[in-house]
């Protein structure tokens, strides 16, 4: 007798049947919240394009939030981080989902390899910034208490402060809230030399990070929000030696928190293309393309508005995109105003300055440490 059961489709291709059923069946274009299996089925055959066209929007739910309406901005453009799939979907939030955020925080001036015994230590301020406000001048300051090995020191030179106003504190770690000691800085050269904040002396870091934080997105407190399902006080951890909490770190849960788990199952971890800013890497590696694996994250200057910078992309425009006028660009946020979204780039000529779309829709920039609106993006496989 001969075998008949390949004529009979698997579970899988009944799974697919069906979903395409349903969705040539829909008469509105939107798919509910709680056939995301079936999208995702649909999608790994093939049937993306057809059936999702770009433009179409998604919804899905979020305790707290309530609804989350997506947008398709691209097919077959993100990739499986191991390769397994043929066909993907990127999907954006049409508006913002989070009001505010900071992308990361004011960084550590230095850190203690070593144990810093108390006494007298002077440092000096990147050379030609913000000459002004005291930028490029050497500072002494004395500590009575010592700072333990990997203890750090925090400089937060505030915008438009004199930096001989601002306190140099010692915390035990990085992670540490709670001072050893705060202390204040004079001009001088008195004691110790711990370097100049150039990015350029082992354990002294750069000085735009220590006033406005990194715009480098795999170090960023931004991703780690991203991709944390973890409640307030256990999303953030340091990602370099001189990485501090950030103003959200004691009250922001991550973003899968609470997120459609149906959802969730459906959205898969991908190899995203970043790019390093031009003057300064604790790693070394400026002015280079570099890769992560994520589940979520924000769009790239190159994924909205096409082209690249300094020679260098993070990603090709989103179809989404592809109409030129800045006007397309524009989000609200929950309250439905108008608000400026961050992107996931750097400026190439700064360590702390980020990418962001503006109210009008047309591209412009700020330092880390502000807090802007996020827009989500991410891919069915």
């Amino acid at each position: 007798m001969a075998d008949i059961n390949h004529l009979f489709p698997n579970a899988e291709q009944f799974d697919t049947m069906n979903a395409l059923l349903a969705i040539l069946a829909s008469k509105s274009g939107e798919i509910g919240f709680d056939s995301w299996h079936a999208i995702q089925q649909a999608v790994r055959v093939g049937g993306g394009p057809s059936l999702f066209p770009i433009g179409t929007q998604l919804k899905c739910k979020k305790d707290g939030v309530g609804e989350i309406v997506w947008d398709v901005v691209a097919h077959d453009y993100n990739v499986d981080h191991i390769g397994r799939y043929k066909h993907s979907m990127t999907l954006l939030t049409h508006d913002c989902v989070v009001n505010s955020l900071q992308y990361d925080n004011t960084e550590a001036l230095y850190y203690c390899e070593t144990p810093l015994v108390a006494g007298t230590y002077h440092f000096t301020l990147l050379d030609g910034y913000d000459t002004a406000n005291g930028g490029g001048k050497t500072y002494q300051f004395t500590l009575t208490k010592p700072v333990p090995a990997n203890g750090v020191l925090t400089f937060p030179w505030a915008k438009d402060k004199q930096a001989s106003e601002t306190k140099v504190s010692t915390y035990n770690s990085v992670t540490e809230a709670t001072a050893i000691e705060t202390v204040s800085v004079t001009e001088g050269s008195g004691g110790t030399d711990l370097g100049t904040a150039d990015g350029k002396t082992a354990n002294m870091n750069h000085t735009h990070r220590i006033r406005y934080g990194s715009n480098n997105w795999k170090e960023s407190a931004m991703r780690q929000f991203l991709n944390s399902e973890a409640p307030a006080g256990q999303v953030w951890k340091p990602q370099t030696k001189f990485d501090r909490p950030p103003s959200w770190e004691k009250t922001q849960a991550g973003w899968m928190n609470g997120l459609d788990p149906e959802f969730l199952e459906v959205v898969g971890t991908a190899k995203i293309t970043n790019r390093t800013n031009g003057l300064y890497e604790e790693e070394g590696n400026i002015k280079q393309n570099y890769y992560t694996e994520d589940k979520f994250w924000i769009a790239s200057r190159s994924e909205v508005y096409g082209g690249s910078e300094s020679g260098l992309s993070d990603g090709t425009q989103f179809p989404y995109y592809a109409e030129p006028m800045d006007a397309g660009k524009i989000k609200y946020n929950t309250s439905g105003a108008v608000r400026d979204w961050w992107l996931r780039s750097p400026l190439p000529s700064g360590t702390s300055i980020v990418r962001r779309v503006v109210i009008d829709g047309s591209l412009s920039s700020h330092d880390a440490t502000y807090g802007h609106g996020v827009a989500v993006a991410c891919a069915i496989f």
